[in-house]
């Protein structure tokens, strides 16, 4: 069943290498490039809802602390609790996985394939620097870009740039995926940074439609695009309003106009 799969991602890629040659352009790094791009669009929604429900996670992170601290001691209590704070805010801590469980066999199929893999045509293996795409990069520039796109993914999707957890990941996971592309066929290091790319770019997307302003009343409102010039003028106007009398002027508000009107 597996090496079917494997087998089957093998000739996907001599179909897209097909594409290219259609084109003008016979090359397999560019096949791979967008064999990338064909997968992202596929995963589209799920990384999306993953993105956002990431987010919302590290948004409401201070609060998961605080319910777990006072309820240490009742895990029952602190469980139900974290439930209704998740339906509160709209967020399945579960959502982010499943875009990674099926990223996982696609990362592992396409190692799989690119070892020993049967080129139609192996003039048109090299890309670009890359004398071929199926041996690791002999200069390691794919390892560095591989460690620096994913750097910038992680640092633009936190929310707590303070949190230990978060700084070590964003540190830990460049060195290691910089690893792994040192090691690997090249083609898998070119579909990782095409991919992280396209990531690094929806991210960009996810953060601006969730860009939080803070209104004079202390609440938190998520906005579509950047500030709202007329939300800050109504939040502005509703403060006025509230040191006016009913149906009063400003300046008759106060308690002993009112009173000196009654008189005449």
């Amino acid at each position: 069943m597996w090496q079917t799969f494997v087998q089957w991602f093998a000739s996907v890629i001599n179909i897209m290498y097909g594409l290219t040659a259609h084109i003008g352009l016979p090359n397999y790094g560019l096949a791979i490039i967008f064999m990338t791009i064909a997968i992202k669009l596929v995963m589209f929604p799920l990384t999306q809802k993953q993105m956002h429900s990431m987010r919302a996670m590290q948004e409401i992170q201070p609060k998961t602390k605080y319910l777990q601290e006072k309820y240490k001691d009742d895990p029952q209590m602190m469980q139900k609790k974290l439930m209704e704070l998740y339906q509160e805010h709209g967020v399945n801590p579960l959502s982010g996985c499943l875009p990674l469980l099926i990223q996982m066999p696609i990362f592992i199929a396409f190692y799989q394939s690119l070892y020993n893999f049967k080129f139609v045509n192996e003039a048109h293996a090299g890309f670009l620097w890359i004398p071929n795409i199926g041996n690791p990069d002999p200069y390691f520039i794919l390892a560095i870009l591989a460690a620096v796109t994913t750097y910038v993914q992680q640092r633009i999707s936190m929310v707590d740039s303070n949190d230990p957890t978060q700084k070590t990941m964003l540190y830990f996971m460049p060195l290691f995926m910089a690893y792994i592309a040192y090691k690997m066929p090249a083609g898998l290091p070119l579909y990782w940074v095409v991919f992280n790319i396209l990531g690094i770019a929806q991210q960009l997307y996810v953060n601006q439609q969730k860009q939080i302003v803070t209104v004079g009343t202390g609440n938190k409102v998520e906005l579509q695009g950047n500030n709202n010039p007329s939300l800050n003028r109504e939040a502005s106007s509703k403060s006025k309003a509230a040191g006016r009398d009913k149906g009063g002027k400003e300046k008759n508000a106060k308690p002993n106009n009112r009173k000196k009107g009654k008189k005449r």
